[in-house]
């Protein structure tokens, strides 16, 4: 058995969140390298996916913040992202890729997120949003 790893952040939910997410897992990837590279990097893009979101669709005319807590056990990989944004009104269960003639920059977020990782569930908040992320250890991911 492995110990295991727990971090998180509270900040504004800018461009610099992204890099104190890319940094949470740079430091998981020093404390559990047993963790395969291409299953922790697949983890890391859903959550960079989640923070994304929130920061382009969560402030309208206000500067949301963005809470991230990521943890490791021998169970699996789980992030939970809370928000202090407008409660988001979205299916994730139901998201699905554009149209390859319609493919942009946008539009294919959530349904990239579902491919990536084995449960996502998103969560209004009275005052924001929660989103969960687990892949579970003996998942193929």
């Amino acid at each position: 058995m492995t110990d295991g790893f727990r971090a998180e952040f509270l900040a504004p939910a800018d461009a610099e969140a992204i890099d104190r997410v890319h940094l949470l897992f740079e430091e998981l990837a020093v404390r559990r390298p047993d963790l395969a590279e291409d299953r922790r990097s697949a983890f890391e893009l859903a959550v960079v996916e989640v923070v994304t979101n929130v920061i382009q669709h969560g402030s309208e005319g206000t500067r949301a913040r963005v809470q991230l807590e990521l943890g490791h056990t021998d169970d699996g990989l789980r992030a939970e992202v809370t928000d202090d944004a407008a409660p988001a009104d979205v299916d994730v269960s139901g998201a699905t890729m554009p149209d390859p003639d319609d493919f942009g920059e946008s539009g294919r977020g959530l349904a990239l997120i579902g491919l990536l990782v084995d449960e996502f569930v998103h969560e209004p908040l009275p005052h924001g949003n929660r989103w969960t992320l687990v892949s579970r250890a003996a998942s193929s991911r």
